[in-house]
């Protein structure tokens, strides 16, 4: 997965909320008690900042504060494949995280849910749905692993108690990643590796998938022999 690195109040370099590079922020401030805003070095779009909390540790004065604009600042943005519907709920999880992680989370398992609908699965058992999608080849490996967190930290969410809160903080903050790492694997590979392949010779992909189903044939014909090679 591609690292992220969420907006944080006067942190020197973040993927920026708006175009979504990792970039320099230069801070400035008329109000430094109150408000800042962060400009972006790669894109010159701003996000806007107040001070919650300001505390002095010695001769160092420090200070903590929230994003106001753009809401959904705590995010990284949605992959480009995402379905319209999941990537629906994906944004108005970005948008509440700060205040509700756990109103976040619920709505990203629930977009896990609709995700695994639109690859073909019936949606009322996330949990079937994702073996469903092992046992087709859809999911394998890492993929299993990021949608079984994605599933548990969602459930967590509203049937809390089976992860700690500071281990559900930590993993609610990641789910933006998880489902963006699933539709890229899921959706967007799958999609390139086809757009490939249709620039083969046509001639070239006839008898390639002549051959592929004469082996399947051969197989559930002779399932303990091997496939036919040339």
């Amino acid at each position: 997965m591609t690292a992220y690195t969420a907006p944080e109040f006067y942190k020197k370099a973040f993927n920026c909320p708006h175009c979504g590079a990792f970039s320099h922020m230069e801070w400035q401030s008329k109000e430094p008690s109150v408000y800042y805003q962060a400009i972006c070095a790669h894109c010159k779009q701003y996000s806007f900042w107040r001070v919650t909390e300001t505390k002095l540790t010695g001769l160092e004065l420090r200070r903590k504060g929230e994003i106001l604009y753009p809401d959904f600042g705590s995010a990284p943005l949605p992959a480009e494949d995402m379905p319209e519907d999941v990537k629906k709920d994906y944004e108005e999880a970005a948008r509440i995280f700060i205040k509700s992680p756990r109103g976040a989370a619920a709505l990203l398992r629930l977009g896990l849910q609709k995700l695994c609908i639109h690859l073909g699965e019936k949606g009322k058992n996330i949990n079937d749905d994702i073996r469903s999608l092992v046992e087709k080849g859809a999911f394998s490996g890492r993929v299993v692993q990021v949608a079984d967190t994605l599933r548990i930290t969602g459930n967590n969410a509203v049937h809390p108690g089976q992860i700690v809160d500071e281990d559900f903080d930590k993993v609610a903050g990641k789910m933006f990643d998880l489902i963006n790492f699933i539709v890229k694997k899921a959706i967007t590979e799958p999609k390139e590796l086809d757009e490939l392949y249709q620039l083969m010779p046509e001639n070239a992909r006839n008898a390639a998938e002549a051959q592929d189903k004469r082996n399947l044939q051969n197989q559930v014909q002779n399932p303990s022999s091997s496939p036919t090679q040339k």
